[in-house]
């Protein structure tokens, strides 16, 4: 027969378990995950790409890191882009000197670094938006490449001016 004090432990614990986090739960910080490259290794490149494209026989952890993985493409791209800029920046930077003008590099920089703290703040915002789910990190990363695809985009029609 079950007595009354058990049922009133069980009730009592019943609360902790169900407020338990889940991995889904609270804040992340991108810079700490575990990088693509690391999550694959032991698989071939076109295995990788195979299963990325396809999605075939994903988890959504392996669907997260082709996310990340596409990320980290746009990311690459966007770094080429950048380093041109600032060396197309810096010959500029020297013809204004002669003219006494304020050089761009400076600004280029104050806005860039905006621009990196717009996409990491817009992306957290989104997938926070969506609460607790299984796809949450699917969704940051597509973001990041995506916002991150626009800016090589404008990079790319400022270097053709």
């Amino acid at each position: 027969m079950i007595r009354h004090t058990d049922i009133i432990c069980a009730l009592a614990i019943l609360p902790i378990f169900a407020s338990a986090k889940t991995v889904y739960s609270g804040e992340f910080d991108y810079h700490y995950f575990k990088s693509p490259e690391a999550y694959f290794s032991g698989r071939s490149a076109a295995e990788v790409a195979h299963m990325c494209d396809s999605g075939e026989h994903a988890s959504n952890e392996d669907l997260g890191q082709c996310s990340h993985l596409k990320f980290n493409k746009s990311s690459n791209q966007l770094d080429k882009r950048l380093k041109t800029v600032r060396l197309m920046n810096e010959k500029g930077d020297k013809s204004l000197k002669t003219t006494g003008d304020p050089a761009a590099s400076p600004y280029f920089e104050k806005a860039q670094n905006a621009w990196y703290t717009y996409r990491d703040n817009e992306c957290y915002s989104e997938t926070y938006a969506m609460g607790e789910a299984a796809e949450r990190e699917i969704f940051f990363w597509e973001c990041m490449a995506n916002i991150t695809n626009s800016r090589v985009k404008e990079l790319d029609d400022l270097l053709k001016n």
